[in-house]
């Protein structure tokens, strides 16, 4: 069985799917860039085309666009890295889970900020994702609610309790802010809208996936050996063949921006993507 992992970093072929009315399928959608002598756990990019892996010694890299290695960082006292985002190559988070606590660097990969989530008052965090106004989103599984923190833990929006709203449990496995709308996914229930202030707006019960993308009114998952891709506004829907690479049992594939990563037994491919 294949795994794919999609990654909560955005992707940037925005026009090209504007233009799309119907799926596309195209042998040449993708076009290996460089490999990495690597094996990773997770790989991201951000709108600069800089790779971001952590490899098997919980270290962050990052490469630049022709595959050099241009920084590193490595904190083992929190335990594993959960997750990356780095839709702000300025401010990029880490996600500790296992120690609740995220840690923000710089392009250069230097700490410049923590935040125990456990000391700012917040019990079972199940996930975290960059807000687009610079603070940040979380959701507080004791407390059932999708929240809106400052850089310290402050509070600045809240949801009403989930508990009352879904007929299961909310499991949050992924969070995303396109600007507009917040995005949460449940592998179970589907994926649910939510606006700037924490208001549910709709569910889509037909989107059973865990992690996922969004881009604008796109959003974006992995789907048998393709990339599929969601227009909720205007109810169109495409996808993208993946390498061939990523077909081999046991491969890990990340997406992020217009970049594919392919993990393989010689080390992690990365692709460009384009119709």
């Amino acid at each position: 069985m294949h795994r794919l992992l999609l990654t909560c970093a955005l992707i940037g072929f925005l026009p090209f799917f504007a233009a799309s009315q119907t799926p596309v399928q195209s042998a040449d959608s993708s076009k290996l860039l460089f490999s990495v002598p690597v094996q990773a756990v997770f790989a991201t990019a951000d709108q600069l085309s800089n790779v971001y892996l952590v490899n098997e010694d919980n270290a962050l890299e990052k490469y630049d666009s022709t595959g050099k290695r241009v920084a590193r960082y490595t904190n083992n006292r929190l335990g594993k890295i959960s997750f990356a985002d780095a839709g702000n190559p300025l401010k990029i988070l880490l996600w500790y889970a296992d120690f609740q606590t995220i840690v923000t660097i710089d392009r250069t990969l230097n700490e410049i900020g923590q935040l125990d989530l456990t000391e700012a008052g917040f019990q079972n965090v199940r996930s975290i994702a960059q807000a687009q106004d610079g603070n940040i989103w979380i959701y507080d599984d004791a407390r059932f609610r999708l929240l809106k923190i400052g850089p310290s833990g402050s509070v600045v929006q809240e949801s009403q309790p989930m508990n009352l709203v879904f007929p299961k449990r909310m499991t949050a496995a992924c969070i995303r802010d396109n600007g507009e709308t917040v995005f949460i996914s449940d592998p179970v229930q589907g994926i649910s809208s939510f606006d700037q202030y924490g208001t549910l707006l709709r569910t889509y019960p037909g989107l059973k996936t865990g992690w996922f993308e969004v881009l604008g009114d796109w959003l974006v998952f992995p789907e048998n050996n393709t990339i599929r891709f969601e227009n909720l506004a205007r109810f169109q829907n495409l996808s993208l063949p993946l390498p061939v690479s990523a077909s081999a049992a046991e491969t890990k594939v990340w997406v992020g921006r217009s970049r594919i990563f392919i993990q393989t037994e010689r080390g992690l491919e990365v692709y460009s993507i384009s119709p």
